[in-house]
């Protein structure tokens, strides 16, 4: 899979930064320690900071680019790679767990919630948003550019591994407690059709142009604009609102 790209992702920092900051203000407890999977460059690890500010807090990525601009940014938090669900059991114990856009990338929610329970200390807390991707107009217009005949052999890079509000909730009820869920709609605005295309070249896209020549990139990318155009009519000001929707939820260890 082609690397992540702190620089490509930072492009909407602050709209990327918001559901993380929304997250956090939802959180009653106060911990003393935490842990932040899928830190990526650190924005929201450095929300989490900001808010618990006598936290030891770590922040973990898989990706060393992510890692780097992470640690450059925010010399005073503690960041490592590490991969979850795979290094999870090298990890100690956290009064938080956060994941901010992260768990969606990580396959088999049935098993990866409850370790992410396990892990958590007497009264901890699990904290996440997931972006509803199924339901995002970007992802519907690039799954029916997929079903052409043209383009059907990246089918198979789908990589998001979402499970609907009520799938999960059925997972944390056997092993979490004080669960609280919610969705929210983000209306992100933005100024053309190429910015739509450049967002999600630092997330979903990066997977599909793995897989293309250079030549083969420039073509698709042009059919996809053509295809979101009709997802994202431009406003009367002549920007354009790229919705997405978030699962967000917060749970509780088990007594």
């Amino acid at each position: 899979m082609e690397k992540w790209n702190s620089r490509q992702y930072l492009k909407f920092q602050s709209e990327r930064t918001l559901p993380a900051a929304d997250l956090i203000k939802r959180i009653e407890a106060e911990p003393q320690t935490v842990l932040d999977i899928g830190c990526g460059p650190g924005n929201s690890t450095n929300q989490l900071k900001n808010r618990f500010k006598s936290a030891v807090i770590l922040g973990v990525d898989s990706s060393e680019d992510m890692l780097k601009s992470a640690k450059s940014a925010y010399p005073d938090i503690i960041f490592r790679n590490c991969t979850i669900p795979d290094e999870l059991e090298a990890l100690c114990s956290f009064d938080l767990i956060f994941s901010n856009a992260c768990l969606h990338w990580i396959p088999d929610h049935k098993s990866l919630l409850p370790k992410l329970m396990d892990k958590l200390n007497e009264k901890g807390v699990l904290a996440v948003q997931i972006p509803l991707t199924s339901e995002a107009p970007f992802y519907i217009a690039l799954n029916e550019l997929l079903e052409t005949d043209k383009w059907k052999k990246l089918k198979s890079g789908s990589v998001f591994h979402n499970l609907s509000p009520e799938e999960t909730y059925d997972i944390l009820s056997g092993c979490a407690e004080n669960i609280s869920m919610w969705v929210t709609d983000y209306y992100h605005i933005v100024p053309s059709y190429d910015s739509v295309i450049e967002w999600y070249k630092g997330s979903g896209l990066r997977p599909y142009l793995d897989r293309l020549m250079y030549i083969e990139k420039d073509e698709f990318i042009n059919e996809l604009r053509d295809r979101i155009k009709e997802k994202f009519p431009p406003r009367a000001d002549g920007n354009l609102i790229l919705k997405m929707k978030r699962m967000f939820f917060i749970a509780s260890r088990q007594n």
